[in-house]
């Protein structure tokens, strides 16, 4: 649901669009949207299902904000992943993983072909991204599951890492202070 509130005076109404496109409020209901008049409909009782979504993921396809930086960086659409124990492949400018391993952070190149970090031509590297979604998506869930198990040590250590990076990163800041 879409909202716009007028602060023009003579406006009452609160326009609240449906996903339809079409208007869900009226002079004589302005507030009917939950978001604003806080009465709970499903938006408000499926929200604990929204935020519990995440852990159905076996792998997480991080999309980075850009996919043809002429560098490597990351943002916090890699670090969801890591802070959520799962694997992930990254969607990403050439060398992102690289960074990723020189951060100390580990990868999981025996079930994904990593490969795709190393091209420099986009066009290229989404191809072999695209290649490798294809293959891993013809495993079965529990062959997902098994894997993930695997991987569970790896999945901590990434957890634990990030942890200490972002605790020794302030101290570092702070001393230079």
């Amino acid at each position: 649901m879409m909202h716009r509130i007028y602060t023009v005076p003579h406006t009452m109404v609160n326009e609240a669009w449906n996903f339809d496109g079409e208007l869900d409020s009226s002079p004589a209901a302005p507030y009917r949207d939950s978001l604003i008049s806080g009465k709970v409909n499903a938006h408000f009782a499926t929200k604990n299902l929204y935020c519990d979504f995440y852990k159905h993921f076996a792998l997480d396809i991080v999309t980075e904000t850009v996919f043809e930086y002429p560098y490597a960086h990351i943002t916090e659409k890699t670090i969801r992943p890591i802070v959520h124990k799962k694997m992930f492949l990254l969607v990403a400018p050439a060398g992102t993983l690289t960074m990723l391993h020189d951060y100390g952070f580990r990868t999981f190149s025996n079930f994904i072909n990593e490969d795709y970090d190393k091209i420099q031509n986009p066009h290229d590297r989404i191809k072999s991204i695209v290649n490798e979604l294809a293959r891993i998506s013809k495993f079965s869930i529990d062959d997902m599951q098994k894997t993930m198990l695997q991987y569970k040590e790896t999945l901590q250590y990434n957890y634990d890492h990030y942890m200490w990076l972002c605790n020794n990163e302030i101290e570092q800041v702070v001393d230079k202070l």
